[in-house]
């Protein structure tokens, strides 16, 4: 029989052994007295998992059932109704796993933080005391809250605090609450078990430590939630107005991702009948930021989200199949970065004023003139209704209106089949001439552009057999004229969030501000992390002015300076490399807290490729050493695709010595052992240490793009960096501090 027990937090086959507290010897009346709290919270969450169990258990016996009708059925439409019923089931399965995991995920670690509140004029005077977790956990016999839900209003309290003070306030449904934070304090919780209680004093070194020792943790694992280290900045982004477009320039390890997934749960609490799951849309770099985001949402008790890259969401709303190709023509950075721009969304927009009219002048019948006077009428007094409806509408009204003037004039029942012929063949004309990708191609057939671009652009755009290619920059443009023609309410979000948005060009960031309804988009990137080029935005005053264009809103706007993820070390190490180089308007990382190993720089005399195998070995030997010390994932991370297929292929073939996995980029997952990746692929990413290959001339040269691309290389690192450079070589020189 299918189980699904593999899917279930591992924590499970445990329960019985971590909710015995007979056992426990706490070291001190602090911790006696807080026990009592986890112990009880703790058996009512076994309760809750042991009444859920069995229920999965349950349906795995229906879905085991199901199957076996479903061989047993011989009739092609009782077998159809029969494997409805079976997905029906396994849709039921997912529901009751992720239910059982979000409970296990409560039973692992209920709480983190506490806090005593005495509100002012209180009839009872009596302070409440709030522990404050992932979930709310209710005491179904007294109905007091045992547990708070981290987005709850009176949380803000406990993070906006650093620890007692007087006049603080949250606003609950009722209005605003005025009083005292008399007590602030920290848990470090995890398998039923108080392993850490920090009391957070104002000025003290209390909430320090407790953050210091959240970050220490971060060893070899996907993206996790910070609900319990929150910062105020940090919980400002999050709880921001709904309806007001944000942005974020972050430098890296600041918590930008982290910051949009946790906004995007703390809007789901919030405005449940505006957003939710099924109407919001993420929009990440590659595939292996996506794989690497993944378990954030769920930890959370959020349902599965929409997470794309742009080019996916791009062919989806274009309705593109497999055909569908990205061009292999040589690409024009000049002409990729036009494309990106204002003055080619102008281009655009007066290209689809031409062709609006010459589309309603081509209709092949005389009453082309009824339905162009009536299509301009509806533009006129119907602004929201887009082309595609105004022609139909139009369409559908000069007809009837001329079957009411033959009705007038006696002609009934007169040359129907010939109206008919006629109205299918305006069909058709409108349906051909709106094929998006011909329309497209169709700009670079005028003379709005110059010849080298239009040349160019065709090239990219080549028809073959059912094969169409398109370069990636033309894919915005062709969204956008879908959008101009039938409009974006069916693809609108109640909320989209975009990371990495440096990268993007303003078009891209346009199409996605057409579908986010009431401007409701949060952005984060770091334009000192832009190594993709054309490098469009080169200042973030355009994205907030293209914002203020569509939606007529001003953006919120949020820097964020301080790096939580790499050690002390290794950010001082990167900054004295690029603060002489990086413009004053890239804001560099300020190190919090955490110090570890410096960064060790390793000569070669030669390439990794053309090293001898005992060089090699050494180097393979140095990797076995990073895992022994701890690591889980160790990233090594190349120039290009090109540059990581060679390591990979060095690499590969001592996996047995090395004793872990060696990953190659194109497997888009994040996992552990050693990675073998170019840099462009590691942005967003973070990896327990950092191996840069060949940092001499041969690879880099000494411009922007380089020192960006080992910018965000150094970063990547949580704990520590190795730098493989070349003796004598004049770029590699940089790189010996």
């Amino acid at each position: 029989m299918q189980t699904f027990e593999k899917y279930l937090n591992p924590i499970h086959k445990n329960i019985e052994e971590l909710s015995d507290f007979t056992n426990i010897l706490p070291e001190s009346n602090l911790e006696k007295e807080e026990y009592k709290h986890l112990e009880k919270v703790t058996l009512i969450t076994k309760k809750k998992i042991e009444h859920l169990l069995p229920q999965l258990k349950r349906l795995e016996v229906e879905l085991e059932r199901q199957i076996q009708e479903i061989d047993a059925e011989n009739d092609p439409d009782a077998k159809k109704d029969a494997r409805n019923v079976y997905n029906s089931i396994l849709y039921e399965i997912e529901l009751m796993v992720n239910r059982i995991n979000n409970e296990l995920i409560a039973f692992d670690s209920p709480y983190f933080g506490k806090i005593i509140f005495q509100p002012n004029h209180s009839r009872s005077n009596k302070p409440l005391e709030l522990y404050i977790g992932k979930f709310a956990l209710l005491d179904k016999d007294t109905n007091i809250p045992l547990i708070t839900d981290w987005r709850s209003p009176i949380a803000n309290i406990y993070y906006q605090n650093s620890g007692p003070a007087k006049d603080v306030s949250f606003f609950a449904p009722v209005g605003e609450r005025k009083g005292e934070l008399k007590q602030k304090r920290q848990f470090q919780i995890s398998r039923a078990r108080i392993n850490g209680i920090y009391d957070a004093k104002s000025g003290n070194v209390a909430a320090d430590e407790f953050l210091l020792s959240q970050l220490q943790e971060r060893i070899g694992k996907k993206l996790q939630d910070i609900v319990s280290t929150i910062q105020t900045q940090q919980n400002e982004i999050i709880r921001d107005s709904i309806n007001v477009p944000a942005l974020m320039q972050g430098v890296a390890g600041s918590g930008k991702t982290t910051i949009l997934l946790h906004r995007l749960a703390y809007l789901f609490y919030t405005y449940p009948k505006e957003i939710n799951n099924t109407n919001s849309l993420i929009i990440a770099p590659n595939q292996m930021f996506i794989d690497y985001v993944s378990d954030v949402l769920p930890n959370l008790g959020v349902k599965k989200v929409e997470t794309l890259t742009y080019l996916f969401w791009a062919k989806k709303v274009l309705g593109w199949d497999q055909y569908y190709t990205i061009s292999s023509e040589k690409e024009d950075l000049g002409i990729k970065e036009y494309k990106g721009s204002f003055e080619f969304i102008e281009i655009l927009e007066r290209y689809f004023e031409e062709f609006e009219t010459n589309l309603l002048e081509g209709i092949p019948s005389t009453i082309r003139y009824s339905i162009t006077d009536r299509y301009y009428e509806l533009k006129e007094q119907y602004k929201d209704i887009n082309m595609a409806e105004r022609v139909s509408l139009a369409i559908e009204y000069a007809f009837a209106q001329r079957a009411f003037k033959r009705y007038r004039d006696g002609k009934i029942n007169s040359r129907e089949v010939d109206q008919e012929k006629i109205k299918n063949d305006i069909d058709r004309y409108i349906h051909k001439t709106c094929d998006i990708y011909e329309l497209y191609k169709g700009l670079f057939k005028t003379k709005l552009l110059s010849k080298d671009i239009a040349k160019h652009s065709l090239d990219g755009l080549k028809h073959n057999g059912r094969i169409r290619t398109f370069r990636i920059e033309d894919l915005a443009p062709m969204v956008y004229l879908y959008f101009k023609i039938n409009g974006s309410k069916f693809e609108e979000k109640a909320y989209v969030m975009v990371d990495e948005a440096q990268d993007m060009s303003l078009i891209q960031l346009l199409t996605l501000l057409s579908i986010a309804k009431n401007g409701n988009i949060t952005l984060a990137g770091d334009l000192a992390q832009s190594i993709i080029p054309p490098f469009y935005i080169k200042d973030w005053d355009d994205v907030k002015k293209l914002i203020k264009d569509k939606t007529g809103k001003n953006t919120s706007y949020y820097e964020l300076q301080k790096c939580y993820r790499t050690t002390v070390e290794i950010i001082n190490y990167a900054n004295s490399i690029f603060e002489h180089t990086f413009p004053k308007s890239y804001k560099l990382p300020e190190a919090v807290l955490r110090h570890g190993d410096d960064v060790r720089i390793i000569e070669e005399e030669k390439n990794i490729q053309d090293m001898d195998s005992a060089k090699i070995k050494e180097l393979v030997d140095l990797i076995k050493k990073d895992f022994e010390k701890g690591s889980v994932t160790i990233a090594l991370l190349a120039r290009d695709k090109n540059h990581a297929i060679d390591l990979f292929n060095v690499f590969k073939e001592y996996e047995e010595e090395i004793g872990r996995n060696v990953i190659t980029y194109s497997d888009n997952n994040y996992q552990n052992g050693l990675l073998i990746l170019p840099i462009e692929n590691a942005k967003g990413l973070e990896f327990d240490s950092i191996i840069l290959a060949d940092i001499n001339s041969d690879f880099y040269q000494e411009d922007m793009l380089s020192d960006k691309l080992l910018y965000v290389a150094l970063t990547r690192a949580l704990h520590r960096v190795y730098v493989i450079t070349k003796k004598g070589d004049n770029f590699s020189r940089k790189f010996l501090r």
